[in-house]
């Protein structure tokens, strides 16, 4: 099912069957002329009403009606009613490709770019313009609808679905919505599953369920987990990454996921040497967290992070000393290599085991600034994980704990237990007052721009 355009698609169907090369003039309700009427005979125009839609959730090619917890996605073109040429006009376009690219990412996003110029050329024979129609129909003639089309709503984080199952999306503001007229089918799977055999890195192994891919289109950056046959009927999970950089502290901090004061309190530990480590389960936002506070941090600070998976932003984008590493073995040896970089904070990803503490050990003890996120449930959990591991959380590490995407609690380990956290400086209180409104990393950067270095 594709959002619920099955009459669409069989009439659509039945134009190019009956008209041919003029099924798209057809679809438009324009009528032939005599010649090519003698020829087409049954090919009529279809007069299709157009609908209003509700615009409460902006997708890459459509909208999202919400009601609730719910979603009805629509073509841009449903309001229109040009529905039945979007899609004459998306089989126009297929075949048309980049020659030049560096990725599956960069081949469907140029390619994406040419079908949107000839869509416009074609359209122009017709002595018509119309953006929607072509925007819509060069998305529809890619894999990326209607699934990633979808995924690419603002301040959606994750979306899911499995084999016969709807499209759940995370949004940052209104929670989970289920997209009640997707159905992952056979054809959907089929589809995603061109990502992995695409990928030099990934590739179809029938003896592993779960394969990962990541896929940059433009300025979406993409994680794509997918379970597909015969391992499972069919799943997938996507993280867009790129929602990071809407989700700017002082965002974060109107949203409720913490206070200004706590966020004061994490910076300050920084600036003064303290570990910062943000522990929780899986999925309560602490890569997200560590993405903002990175991204307040004076300009001149100089930024290391070394991750598995990278996963948080490049922030030279927003004018930092950013250097990001991808390290997927050995982490304790190059933080080692590291230290003759002189850095001043290091960003260690996740702490997955026994020479991740010992890398967040030596860094802290080497004098540097450091942040790292881990699971555990509790504190007490966390120091069960670093005992079971035989390393010291480092002293006066600042631990913070997330559940539900929010701060709940926040302790520093000192003499070998849990204290009081203390109090933040009025210098970084008074910075993240200067930060308040800015609602995306690049607000957050041109505000610090114009502030005196600090720290």
């Amino acid at each position: 099912m594709k959002v619920g355009e099955e009459y669409s698609l069989e009439l659509a169907a039945m134009l190019m069957a009956r008209c041919g090369k003029h099924a798209l003039r057809a679809s438009l309700g324009m009528r032939l002329g005599f010649p090519q009427r003698m020829i087409r005979r049954k090919c009529k125009p279809v007069e299709v009403a157009g609908r209003p839609l509700s615009w409460d959730l902006p997708f890459f090619g459509g909208v999202l009606e919400i009601d609730g917890g719910r979603a009805i996605a629509h073509p841009l073109t449903s309001r229109t009613g040009r529905q039945v040429a979007s899609i004459v006009l998306s089989t126009m376009l297929k075949g048309i490709y980049a020659g030049d690219y560096r990725s599956q990412g960069d081949l469907i996003w140029k390619s994406l770019q040419l079908r949107m110029d000839r869509a416009n050329e074609i359209l122009k024979e017709l002595d018509l313009e119309d953006e929607e129609l072509a925007l819509e129909s060069s998305i529809r003639s890619t894999k990326l609808w209607p699934f990633l089309a979808i995924t690419m709503t603002p301040d959606v984080t994750e979306a899911y679905a499995h084999f016969n199952g709807p499209l759940y999306l995370d949004h940052v503001e209104l929670g989970r919505i289920v997209v009640e007229n997707y159905l992952m089918d056979g054809e959907e799977v089929s589809k995603l599953m061109t990502f992995v055999e695409a990928d030099v890195n990934a590739g179809i192994d029938f003896s592993s369920p779960l394969n990962e891919v990541d896929l940059t289109l433009g300025e979406h950056h993409f994680r794509m987990a997918l379970d597909f046959p015969p391992a499972s009927m069919g799943a997938v999970d996507v993280r867009n990454l790129s929602a990071m950089s809407r989700l700017s502290l002082p965002r974060l901090i109107s949203l409720g996921s913490l206070t200004g004061y706590e966020a004061a309190l994490m910076i300050d530990s920084l600036a003064r040497g303290d570990p910062v480590l943000i522990f929780g389960r899986t999925g309560v936002g602490k890569t997200t967290l560590s993405n903002a506070l990175l991204a307040s941090l004076p300009r001149h600070w100089r930024i290391v992070s070394v991750e598995e998976v990278r996963e948080i932003e490049d922030l030279t984008r927003y004018g930092m000393h950013h250097t990001p590493y991808e390290i997927t073995s050995g982490k304790l040896d190059f933080i080692k290599f590291l230290l003759h970089r002189n850095p001043d904070l290091v960003f260690l990803g996740e702490i997955l085991g026994r020479e991740h503490a010992e890398a967040f050990d030596l860094t802290s003890f080497s004098g540097l600034k450091v942040v790292a996120t881990t699971h555990a449930k509790d504190y007490r959990g966390l120091i069960q994980k670093w005992s079971s591991w035989g390393v010291r959380l480092p002293e006066g590490t600042l631990a913070v704990r997330m559940e539900e995407k929010r701060v709940v609690e926040m302790r520093r380990w000192v003499d070998e237990g849990w204290d009081d956290p203390g109090s933040p400086s009025a210098e970084w209180l008074m910075h993240v007052k200067r930060l308040e409104g800015a609602e995306t990393n690049e607000e957050v950067h041109r505000r610090i721009r114009g502030l005196p270095e600090e720290g």
